[in-house]
């Protein structure tokens, strides 16, 4: 079946010297506007209640260029774009509101905090040189081509520790490979002490990109704490401190990308848990005596394993894993997680054991790794929930 599908381009650029603080300070407009617009949607909203639009909000922006002209060195849809994100933030806000969750006003954005531009009706195609409204010409990567039927949608021009890239995000017709036969399926278990265990025993060490970097990490965050606000040593230590987050973050991308190019590889049929895992990081809640005295509840060590969970990333690699499995013509499929480390994949028994356990060993006589057999659990909960939708 035929179909459009989005996917976004990504290319460093090389602004000129002169050119580095025109989008700076483009930068540094469009946060002043969102703030000023998030105010006066704030103000109206405590006082009487009532909700200001977007349309009313892009329908003010010449008057606003009158009263503050520098406001015309950016580009008009990129000021509708930065209205635009406000917009979708409090609509978010009212969604909160409607279904009962704590609703919290969108947040005011500080210095530094606005990163991107947007140019919404972007239609020219990326080469070695790309010329962008208000900045002009400047030298680009070219180093992955855009399909020919690629349709160009929007141009972002975004800053990452220090360096600059162009966003394309396009649309291209994509044909979707017919499903094989799904040869030599496979349950995954994910962990922490391995990335993940695979039903037919290979494995992969989770690479923990933040824990390495983490003394580094603490070493200029602390000399950014004691170092005078806004001085020269201040902005110096913060670009380094960001440029070590863009290291960890690129280095995970890498990983997570791999791994589930060779996932697919050896398998066309995937199976995984399908946890929670936002619940899984939450903190734990406070206990209380009868005396309303607060007594431990292991949120040290609790803080600590979530920091393990975010730095492995597995959110972002399923996410990966099923983009990946549906343009190669293979399957990928979510099974529920209870008891799938308790249960003994030989004779079914449960047998119970606390995280620290890594060996399974059953009465039966079946002793395997912990995560092996629950990837082997895995591969059985799949296969029977798809004989049984057959």
């Amino acid at each position: 079946m035929d179909f459009v599908i989005r996917r976004s381009y990504k290319y460093r650029v090389y602004p000129a010297k002169a050119q580095i603080s025109n989008p700076e300070n483009q930068f540094s407009m469009c946060r002043h506007l969102y703030n000023r617009s998030l105010a006066e949607r704030t103000d109206a909203y405590e006082k009487d209640g009532t909700a200001i639009s977007y349309n009313q909000q892009q329908n003010s922006l010449p008057e606003l260029k009158k009263e503050r002209p520098w406001y015309k060195g950016v580009y008009s849809q990129v000021l509708q774009d930065v209205l635009r994100r406000l917009d979708k933030g409090y609509q978010a806000f009212f969604r909160r509101v409607r279904t009962g969750e704590n609703p919290g006003f969108p947040k005011f954005r500080k210095r530094g905090q606005w990163n991107s531009i947007t140019y919404p009706q972007y239609r020219k195609r990326p080469d070695s040189v790309i010329t962008v409204p208000k900045i002009g010409r400047m030298r680009l990567v070219y180093h992955r081509k855009l399909p020919d039927d690629a349709r160009v949608k929007t141009l972002t021009i975004t800053r990452e520790a220090g360096k600059w890239f162009a966003c394309f995000p396009a649309e291209l017709p994509f044909v979707a490979e017919p499903e094989q036969g799904l040869p030599d399926p496979l349950g995954i278990d994910l962990g922490l002490t391995d990335f993940f265990y695979a039903s037919d025993g290979s494995h992969v060490p989770v690479p923990k990109h933040l824990r390495k970097k983490e003394k580094q990490l603490k070493r200029l965050q602390r000399r950014l704490a004691k170092a005078e606000k806004r001085s020269e040593k201040y902005h110096r230590l913060l670009r380094a401190v960001r440029k070590c987050h863009y290291r960890i973050k690129c280095r995970r991308s890498d990983f997570l990308h791999k791994t589930a190019n060779d996932l697919l590889k050896k398998s066309g049929l995937i199976f995984y848990e399908d946890l929670r895992i936002s619940d899984m990081m939450r903190r734990p809640k406070p206990k209380q005596d009868g005396d309303g005295k607060y007594l431990p509840n292991n949120a040290s060590a609790k803080a600590g394993l979530n920091k393990s969970i975010a730095d492995a990333g597995w959110g972002r690699f399923l996410e990966i894993l099923k983009y990946k499995s549906r343009h190669s013509g293979k399957r990928t499929l979510a099974v529920p997680p209870q008891y799938t480390s308790q249960t003994c994949s030989a004779c079914g028994e449960i047998v119970k054991k606390s995280l620290s356990v890594r060996t399974h060993r059953c009465a039966c006589g079946f002793v395997a790794n912990r995560d092996l057999n629950a990837a082997l659990n895995i591969l059985r909960i799949g296969m029977d929930t798809l004989q049984a939708r057959t």
